[in-house]
């Protein structure tokens, strides 16, 4: 072989590796930048976090709304309250308490 064939396949060589570490660095780039896919996963899955967040929010907020209309216009919640929670009675009522069993 010549001197000018070995040039060529040693320019050949480096133009090859050349082109796969570019290849390699761009990937690499558009895998894990700030902008790249790694980060897009981690928000997506964050996303999807927060909007089960949300929901269960506004569930809640749902139910304690439909507590707060029972105890503002409901008088058999009030009175059911009243009676549980700070023990009062009609006139005339008396009141059993059954002590229950501790296992």
């Amino acid at each position: 072989m010549s001197d000018e064939e070995k040039q060529t396949r040693s320019n050949a060589r480096k133009r090859k590796y050349t082109f796969w570490l570019v290849l390699l660095l761009v990937l690499l780039l558009v895998v894990f930048s700030d902008s790249g896919l790694y980060k897009r996963f981690q928000l997506e899955l964050e996303k999807t976090e927060m909007i089960e967040k949300i929901e269960n929010e506004m569930k809640r907020k749902d139910s304690l709304n439909t507590r707060i209309k029972r105890l503002l216009y409901d008088t058999t919640e009030i009175e059911r309250i009243a009676r549980e929670k700070y023990g009062m009675t009609k006139p005339n009522e008396e009141v059993i308490i059954i002590e229950r069993e501790k296992k």
